[in-house]
């Protein structure tokens, strides 16, 4: 996928797969405002998502702080998006260094 002409539904899009697939569910089942734990998933799975966001968003690095930090596919769709932008976004592990 092209990052240039990406939409903000896009990287959503891209999430509800990640997710749902590593949940078990159809993507349709996801409830984008709910927690990534409430569907079980752990860290293994955290990075098997953010892998998923690297290869679909063209990111050099696997995003998975930002899932900790950003715990739903909407909060996180947000941060993926300004992070695509070129702006900023702070994580929890920033505030540790």
């Amino acid at each position: 996928m092209s990052t240039k002409n990406l939409t903000i539904d896009d990287v959503k899009n891209v999430l509800v797969r990640a997710v749902a697939t590593e949940a078990g569910l159809e993507p349709a089942e996801l409830a984008t405002d709910q927690p990534f734990t409430s569907y079980g998933l752990d860290s293994m799975a955290a990075l098997a998502v953010g892998m998923e966001i690297e290869d679909a968003l063209g990111l050099t690095d696997p995003p998975v702080d930002l899932l900790w930090d950003h715990p739903t596919v909407d909060a996180l769709t947000e941060a993926l998006w300004k992070l695509l932008a070129g702006e900023s976004v702070p994580t929890a592990a920033d505030g540790r260094r």
